[in-house]
This record gives structure tokens, C-alpha cells and sequence, in this order.
């Protein structure tokens, strides 16, 4: 945009004329005083007058036009700066406004272009969580989809559950990664087809905190270390690795941990066969206030009886008898 002159003929012709007129009146007054016999103080009352009036009338436009570009300032929008341009045009006002107004355009095409260009990394960036995620899971072929699996049906419930769009995707990626601790954790224990000695169950569950160990460097996916790091927590103070209890543990961790050990029970592992999921949703629902946050098994549920949560299992599901422990299953 051009840079405008600091000079305004419009304001020099209005004060111009304003003088003009003043003085061919002030004349006026005197032919008139002078014809009619009045007091020769009466014209120079009136031009005083006059002029005091033109005065009042000046400052009253100045405290107007000033107030116009305040109040454009002051909103921060493009489009009342593009108004008050209009309106200060040919005043003393139009170089401030016209300058605001550019000043707001490049404010709003740098925005525009750091949005871009944030919308592009944040997509590089869950791309390669998403990478992460499936590597994690190819190491061995009955994990494979549980971290995208746990990724979906935690935003679903975390949706259900009426949290903010922010907050679901956040939830979303911290479930993505929620496993990639076990990226430290010997091939011979992740890959064993039988069950875990109580040593290497350890050394399992492990795999917390150093999930929580390889996030925290990375700023900017610092939030979502409470889902990696505590989605083994349980109400009751029995879970690990902190034996966190109730409200101390995240609302993040709760959901994730709902929608890990449902994927658990509802895919064949080395251990176990897929189960019914409405058989799941029975053991969730037992165990609710107890080990699960009651407010996402309610959710979780919801969604199963309403199909938006289906369950794909290429196997034959089977049902265990209710009183099956569930440290047996998961």
C-alpha cells in the first residue's frame, strides 16, 4: 500500500474556509454596525463568537475522528480498521489509520502463514507418532493395531464423555503412544507366547515410565505424558507404577485405560482368547469406581450398544464364566 503524505489538504481547506468565512461575517457585521448605528464592540463580540463556535465545532470533529480510530484500535479487527480508513479519509487521522490498517493485514497474512505452516508440522509430527505406534506394534503379530485401536476408541469415548475437540485429539495421541515404552524392553519378554514369570511382569510394567522417560524432552508433546505414564494407575491404589488413587489419577490416563484393557480382552493374545465384547463390557462395568473410572466404562458402553464401537476379530470370540479373575485375562 502507498505510504500516505503526512499533509492533508482536506483539513487546509476546511480550515481555510472556515477563516474565510469568519472574516467575510466579522465585514458583515461591520457594514451593518455601521449603517444602522450599532456599538462598533457588537461585530467584534459576534466575530469572537463565531469563532469561538468554529473552534468548539473543529475539536468536537477531532475528539470524534479520535475516537473512531481508538475504537478500531482497540477491537483489533481488520474489518473495522478497513472502515475507520474510509471514514478518517482527507482528516488528520488518515496516515494513523491507514498505517493500522496495513499494520493489521500483515499481522493477519503472518498469522495465516504461521497457522499454515503449524498445521503442516503438527500433521508431520502425528504422522510419525503414528509411525512409532505401528512400529511398536509389528513386534510382534498379536499387538498389531492395538495402539491405533486404543487411539480410537479413547477419542470416542473421551467425545462421549463431551470433552473439548482440543482435548480429545491430545487424548487421541497419547493413546497412540501409550505403549512405546516397550520399545526398551527385550524382544524374548514383548514376544513370549506364554505367560509372563512374575520377573519379567516387572520388567513389563516398566514400560510406563519409560514411555514417560522418551516424551519428556519433546515439549511440545508434554501433555501427553500423564497418558502414558499412568494408564496402568487403578482407582483403588493397585495399579502401578505409582498406586495413584481416585482423582489423583488424570482424566487422560482413565480414559486410556478403559479403552487399553477393553482392546486387550477383546483380541486374541498368547495368553487369551478374544472375548465377547459384551462379556468385556460386564467385566468393565464390575469393575467400575473400583479400577475404572465408572463416568468412561458408562461411556465405552454406550457406545458398543450403540454400534458406533465395533469390534473386528478374525477369530471366533468365546465367553469365560463370569467368576474368571480378571488378572487371569488381562
Amino acid at each position: 500500500m502507498k505510504r500516505t503524505s503526512p499533509f492533508r489538504w482536506g483539513v487546509f481547506w476546511q480550515a481555510f474556509f472556515a477563516l474565510i468565512g469568519t472574516c467575510a461575517a466579522t465585514l458583515l457585521l461591520y457594514v451593518l454596525a455601521n449603517r444602522f448605528g450599532w456599538n462598533p464592540i457588537v461585530p467584534l463580540c459576534a466575530a469572537v463568537v463565531l469563532c469561538v463556535a468554529i473552534g468548539l465545532l473543529f475539536a468536537w470533529e477531532f475528539a470524534r475522528l479520535s475516537r473512531t480510530l481508538a475504537a478500531a484500535i482497540e477491537s483489533g479487527s481488520l474489518h473495522r480498521a478497513e472502515r475507520a480508513t474510509a471514514q478518517l479519509r482527507g482528516t488528520l487521522f488518515e496516515g494513523a489509520a491507514v498505517e493500522w490498517q496495513t499494520a493489521l493485514q500483515t499481522l493477519q497474512n503472518t498469522c495465516f502463514d504461521k497457522h499454515v505452516e503449524a498445521g503442516r508440522h503438527y500433521a508431520t509430527l502425528t504422522d510419525f507418532m503414528g509411525m512409532i505406534a505401528k512400529a511398536i506394534d509389528e513386534r510382534t503379530g498379536y499387538l498389531r493395531g492395538h495402539s491405533e485401536r486404543v487411539a480410537a476408541y479413547s477419542a470416542d469415548i473421551a467425545r462421549e464423555l463431551g470433552i473439548d475437540a482440543e482435548q480429545v485429539e491430545r487424548i487421541r495421541l497419547a493413546a497412540l503412544l501409550h505403549d512405546i515404552g516397550t520399545v526398551g524392553i527385550e524382544d524374548s519378554i514383548v514376544r513370549k507366547e506364554a505367560p509372563l514369570t512374575p520377573e519379567e511382569f516387572e520388567i513389563v510394567k516398566a514400560h510406563t515410565v519409560k514411555g514417560a522417560s522418551i516424551l519428556r524432552p519433546i515439549q511440545a508433546i508434554g501433555d501427553l505424558i500423564p497418558g502414558v505414564e499412568l494408564h496402568h494407575e487403578s482407582l483403588d491404589g493397585q495399579g502401578y507404577p505409582y498406586g495413584l488413587r481416585g482423582e489423583e489419577i488424570p482424566m487422560m490416563a482413565r480414559i486410556i485405560a478403559v479403552a487399553d484393557s477393553f482392546d486387550a480382552m477383546t483380541t486374541t493374545r498368547p495368553y487369551q482368547a478374544a472375548m465377547d465384547p459384551e462379556y468385556v463390557l460386564e467385566v468393565l462395568n464390575r469393575l467400575a469406581t473400583k479400577r475404572y473410572d465408572a463416568s468412561a466404562v458408562n461411556a465405552l458402553t454406550s457406545l458398543v450398544k450403540r454400534g458406533r464401537i465395533v469390534v473386528k476379530n478374525p477369530r471366533t470370540l468365546i465367553s469365560f464364566p463370569k467368576q474368571r479373575v480378571l488378572s487371569e485375562v488381562i
